[in-house]
């Protein structure tokens, strides 16, 4: 049985994506939950994307060393710290050193692939685009405007429902601060690493996330989907669990 790891994206709980876990389990899936701390953050001290990073792997290294073969399943930011938390957990890795479990396969959903070194604002030139509402609804945090149109556009009035009710505020430095190194660009997750394109994203523009892709000079799974920011995980879920599958059977020795 795979186990899937899920990390979310800036600004949504868990709770949203609940019709998504549960199709995923439908199909068989363990189905395993890890957030961070920049997200509604308790305290404004610690949120940066080391600190979200070394929250995740404190998630999935148990799962890890409990013998489980994971998959990583990080939607929008959470590439960023989703993919530094892997480093030294792949399955491959693990093998050589004689023990069971580890990573398999990271996959981005229309997610950020950030270098070494570079924020998610350096990434855009520097600056946060201005849908992002700095300083709101406090400093040092921020919200995102018209989340309907950004993130939910093509997306049925119960799910938008749901999706705005679990909306939280996030902390700006986890969009300012560097990237830890990410598993994607280690020998370890080369054929492994995996990309779900949602092609109307207006958040994340399609040609930003073929660019993202690009620039890292690796070969990516790459798989495409009619969808806005959210809708993988409400209106088309059965279609992303579908392409997971796909990926999953993909991914060598799996």
């Amino acid at each position: 049985m795979t186990t899937i790891l899920l990390v979310p994206g800036a600004w949504i709980t868990a709770a949203a994506y609940e019709p998504f876990t549960q199709a995923l389990k439908a199909e068989g899936h363990d189905i395993r939950y890890a957030s961070y701390p920049s997200l509604d953050p308790p305290s404004l001290s610690i949120q940066d994307c080391q600190a979200d990073t070394e929250a995740i792997a404190a998630v999935l290294r148990p799962l890890v060393e409990e013998g489980r073969d994971v998959l990583l399943v990080l939607h929008s930011y959470a590439g960023m710290p989703g993919a530094a938390a892997a480093v030294g957990l792949s399955r491959s890795q693990r093998a050589k050193e004689g023990k069971c479990g580890g990573v398999f396969g990271l996959v981005f959903i229309g997610a950020f692939v950030v270098p070494e070194g570079l924020s998610c604002a350096g990434l855009q030139g520097g600056n946060l685009p201005p849908w992002i509402l700095l300083d709101q609804p406090s400093p040092h945090l921020n919200i995102a405007s018209d989340p309907v149109r950004n993130f939910g556009a093509d997306m049925d009035p119960d799910s938008v429902k749901l999706l705005m009710a679990e909306l939280r505020p996030h902390a700006t430095l986890a969009f300012t601060s560097s990237q830890p190194h990410p598993a994607w660009a280690d020998k370890e997750f080369e054929g492994r690493s995996a990309f779900i394109v949602t092609a109307n994203d207006v958040a994340v523009p399609k040609e930003a996330q073929f660019g993202m892709m690009a620039a890292t000079q690796k070969t990516w799974i790459v798989k495409e989907i009619e969808a806005g920011h959210c809708s993988p995980f409400f209106t088309k879920k059965q279609e992303t669990v579908a392409l997971i599958q796909e990926i999953i059977n993909e991914i060598p020795g799996v």
